[in-house]
């Protein structure tokens, strides 16, 4: 579905081959469709005593996370480009490698980018009129990724973060799965939720209710766990 939906042709990078999500998003948000549905048509009925039938599909769901390049390529009759980390018309705001892992920069208005510029040792870089407005920014991408590129190379990610966070400038880690589990935030949410027994931690709903997470009542069965239930069902 991400493919047939379209969603591939928008992941990853000009000139690469098609990206899948890493995610199943169209398989979760479908459910998560579902149970939004469900529970407009119970209000539905609370309010006027009518049920209602609730329709939704993977294809649908593919569709629905497409809306804003639909609607792009009715401005300009162009498919999207891919953008790889960065984002359509904001310029710089990407990933880029730092000398242990990945740092997304966003600082694409004319304020946050001198700002940047400061902190990178180039106060200068405003001044060059390919750099002037965000518009010309993103029209000379890749001449400014040239400049930047280099000198975030330099140094890891945490010094920078440092850095652009005491110059107002949103800047983020591009964690791995271990590191995002290992985040005190993540912690603190108590996102991570351990059943009692065997098994791993499983990811807990991401709503609370009155300050308080609906708890995961069990794992899975093991294989075979239930047979003998259904044994006794058909004696």
């Amino acid at each position: 579905m991400q493919a047939f939906g379209g969603l591939m042709s928008v992941t990853g990078e000009e000139g690469r081959p098609p990206i899948r999500i890493g995610t199943s998003i169209v398989d979760m948000g479908t459910g998560m469709w579902s149970v939004i549905g469900i529970l407009a048509s119970l209000n539905r009925r609370a309010a006027t005593g009518l049920g209602c039938v609730v329709d939704t599909s993977l294809y649908e769901t593919a569709l629905a996370w497409m809306t804003f390049h639909a609607v792009t390529v009715q401005v300009d009759g162009r498919n999207p480009e891919r953008q790889g980390s960065g984002a359509r018309g904001m310029a710089p705001y990407q990933a880029y490698a730092c000398s242990d892992g990945y740092l997304v920069v966003a600082a694409p208005n004319d304020r946050l980018f001198g700002r940047l510029c400061e902190v990178l040792g180039h106060p200068e870089w405003p001044g060059d009129e390919r750099f002037a407005t965000n518009q010309k920014r993103f029209s000379n991408l890749a001449a400014l990724n040239a400049l930047i590129a280099p000198v975030l190379g330099e140094h890891p990610r945490q010094t920078w973060q440092d850095r652009l966070e005491a110059a107002g400038v949103p800047s983020a880690p591009v964690r791995d799965t271990i590191e995002m589990m290992a985040e005190p935030q993540t912690e603190a949410l108590g996102m991570l939720q351990d059943l009692a027994g065997p098994g791993p931690c499983l990811m807990g709903a991401p709503v609370s209710f009155d300050g308080a997470r609906p708890p995961l009542r069990r794992l899975a069965p093991e294989h075979g766990q239930h047979n003998a239930e259904i044994k006794e069902g058909e004696e």
